[in-house]
């Protein structure tokens, strides 16, 4: 944790307005846990930016503090902020004609959202909600136009991490086309693990409150499907179901499922054959 303090007063040895920088800083680390700092520089894509403009960036945030459900915007609102997840996520998706909520992703620990439409100047395409009790950093439109035009690596940071996005938008598109639910299932697993996952004694468990109805959305499944998958899942001693948490008991297997080197039988489907 030390190296993380090291690394910022070193970045402040080499911005503008050190005085002022610091100021700003201490205010923004007054409102983080070490954890929480530690986690925000490791973030593969924050991680690679120079120091002193993640000091800059951390400078420019307020903290926040949501509750779950929490509204930050609408589908068709201009946005007005930059928003960085410190703790707890974000759900981006869209409310459904039938009243149901489609999930399209969700916005971690150390990740962004928010610069796509700052930039572009046009109104949001989803709804963002605090999907649980959420830190967030703030930073406005004006601050983030301020960043783009101090430090010269911000544009092509931001080209970077937008293309990281559509890779993974890509990635999801591929999944939907082209593999079976089970590693449809599999995949989005993985990521949520990564995502959200906190090592206990028999794996590593996904600390997020997810429903099957919000799995089967991201997927493009029915709950109904979703629901024998991991029942399956279940049964082979890949995941640990019955808590408000997921557990990813055999990561190895789940990749194979993801991968299609492990063929998920779902539940039921072999005592129909076997009455056929």
């Amino acid at each position: 944790m030390d190296s993380v303090v090291t690394e910022e007063r070193l970045a402040l040895a080499q911005t503008d307005h050190r005085a002022s920088a610091w100021s700003a800083l201490s205010r923004v680390q007054a409102g983080l846990l070490d954890d929480e700092r530690a986690a925000l520089h490791a973030n593969p894509w924050f991680g690679e930016l120079p120091g002193s403009l993640r000091v800059a960036i951390l400078g420019s945030a307020r903290v926040r503090h949501v509750e779950a459900g929490a509204v930050l915007a609408r589908r068709g609102d201009m946005a007005s902020a930059w928003i960085g997840v410190v703790r707890g996520a974000l759900r981006l998706g869209t409310p459904l004609a039938d009243g149901r909520d489609f999930t399209l992703d969700f916005v971690g620990p150390g990740q962004w959202f928010g610069d796509i439409a700052l930039i572009d100047d046009r109104p949001l395409e989803l709804d963002v909600l605090a999907h649980v009790p959420s830190k967030l950093l703030f930073i406005s439109k004006a601050d983030l136009q301020r960043l783009v035009e101090g430090f010269g690596e911000l544009g092509p940071g931001l080209l970077k991490l937008n293309c990281q996005r559509l890779r993974h938008m890509f990635r999801r598109f591929e999944e939907l086309q082209t593999l079976s639910l089970p590693q449809r299932l599999a995949w989005q697993l993985q990521r949520l693990a990564h995502q959200f996952g906190r090592p206990v004694g028999e794996g590593v468990r996904i600390d997020l409150n997810l429903s099957q109805t919000d799995l089967a959305a991201i997927v493009g499944g029915s709950r109904q499907r979703v629901n024998r998958t991991l029942r399956q899942m279940h049964v082979e001693g890949i995941v640990r179901l019955g808590e408000t948490r997921m557990v990813v008991r055999e990561a190895d297997q789940l990749a194979a499922v993801a991968e299609g080197r492990h063929l998920l039988a779902e539940v039921g489907h072999a005592a129909e054959a076997q009455g056929a």
